[in-house]
């Protein structure tokens, strides 16, 4: 009876010890890294930041398109915008501030001479 015990006990200790070794290599050695994730599937936090990246890219650059499509990868535009200052878990600065608006304001010509029919 002693030696099926100190076989049970070895094998429980065996368990311990390689599910702590894999810990330690999963979290530590070779952690995951996470590349090319849409942005839908990032975290709020992060889609804040990655829709204030985009008005920064946009105030830069001017290519409406672009920013429109950056967008619509996580569902209107107009309405991603809006609601950005009260999704971000972080004060925006001043010229994001800025660059949201101007994008916003650009977004909703865009949409308004789409509906409209557009030039002649």
């Amino acid at each position: 009876m002693r030696g099926w015990k100190a076989v049970i006990g070895m094998i429980g200790l065996g368990l311990l010890i390689g599910a702590g070794i894999g810990f330690l290599l999963g979290r530590y050695v070779w952690p995951v890294r996470y590349i090319d994730v849409a942005p839908a599937e990032l975290h709020p936090d992060w889609q804040s930041e990655y829709v204030r990246m985009v008005a920064m890219a946009y105030a830069r650059d001017r290519d409406l398109a672009l920013a429109r499509a950056r967008l619509a990868l996580l569902g209107d535009p107009i309405m991603v915008l809006q609601q950005l200052p009260e999704r971000s878990p972080a004060p925006l600065s001043p010229a994001a501030r800025t660059a949201i608006a101007d994008l916003l304001r650009a977004l909703g010509a865009s949409s308004a001479s789409e509906s409209s029919g557009g030039p002649p």
